[in-house]
């Protein structure tokens, strides 16, 4: 006797008695989404969300083995419309490719050999797209600056530090992985650029908070916020591992503690650095294209 293969039709039903159950959770297996909403009134605004798998970690020095993005209209409150294109290149670098990134990519040189990126093409694609989002836009955007220049005057979000994921959706970690189990409810295959990135677009649109917007929307809000890049100029050696605390990163060239901040958090932040024998703090403005580069490093 042969056993029929189980389609979605008749699992779903299952999946959703579980569902009701306090005992089990069940996630689904993610599908590119071509369309979010029906199509409304424009004005719609473009976005490109872009994730880059590379060579280490480095972004002064790693190099490119995939990108993927794809090019989703939104509206000013954060709701998604057509995905306009979706791409994914491949590309061999000079250097090698470590057993490590193989293990999280499943990327090897053989996979990659005689690919290149082809930056005319990913040009033409985002050249009149004004903003990108990346889930560690602090890593993908000076990794892709180095490749291309298209990327210098765009405005960068990250939806992993940008978003407040523990208020908003009682998530305590910021792994994309477990942000889309958590949020969305679904699993995909992570760790490839398009993949990635198909999934982030689903994340964000998920209704998060108590207002239930998408994700987008908050993300949104935080971009449209001023920005200052605050150096603790003189501040004593004892300080140290209190700004590390406060998420201070040191900058070895200048060899200075710095971070962003919201402007709005500037008079507060300046009163704490007094408080604690550094009066003499450098605030920059950052322009709205100057988030997550090197530039704001």
């Amino acid at each position: 006797m042969t056993t029929e293969p189980e389609t979605n039709d008749t699992l779903e039903p299952l999946a959703q008695q579980l569902d009701a159950s306090n005992d089990y959770q069940v996630l689904r297996r993610f599908r590119p989404v071509n369309q979010y909403h029906p199509p409304q009134e424009p004005p719609y605004h473009q976005v490109c969300l872009i994730d880059t798998e590379t060579t280490g970690l480095d972004t002064s020095a790693c190099e490119i083995i995939e990108l993927g993005y794809q090019v989703v209209e939104f509206d000013s409150h954060g709701n998604f419309y057509r995905v306009l294109l979706a791409k994914n290149f491949l590309n061999e670098p000079e250097g090698d490719i470590s057993a490590e990134v193989t293990q999280v990519t499943g990327l090897t040189r053989e996979d990659v050999q005689g690919h290149r990126i082809p930056w005319q093409e990913v040009e033409a694609d985002l050249a009149e797209v004004p903003f990108c989002v990346a889930h560690n836009a602090a890593f993908d955007r000076p990794v892709v600056e180095r490749y291309h220049h298209l990327f210098v005057d765009k405005v960068w979000g990250c939806s992993a530090s940008q978003i407040d994921w523990f208020h908003l959706a009682k998530v305590s970690s910021r792994s994309q992985e477990f942000l889309c189990w958590k949020v969305g409810q679904f699993f995909y295959d992570a760790h490839r650029a398009l993949d990635d990135v198909q999934a982030l677009t689903h994340l964000l649109s998920q209704p998060i908070s108590d207002e239930r917007l998408p994700a987008l929307h908050f993300l949104l809000q935080a971009i449209r916020q001023q920005k200052v890049l605050i150096k603790a100029t003189g501040a004593p050696f004892e300080l140290k591992d209190a700004l590390r605390q406060r998420g201070y990163r040191w900058q070895v060239t200048e060899r200075v503690w710095q971070k962003v901040f919201e402007a709005s958090q500037q008079q507060d932040e300046i009163a704490w650095l007094i408080e604690n024998n550094t009066p003499n703090a450098t605030i920059i403005k950052l322009k709205a294209t100057d988030t997550f580069s090197v530039r704001a490093q």
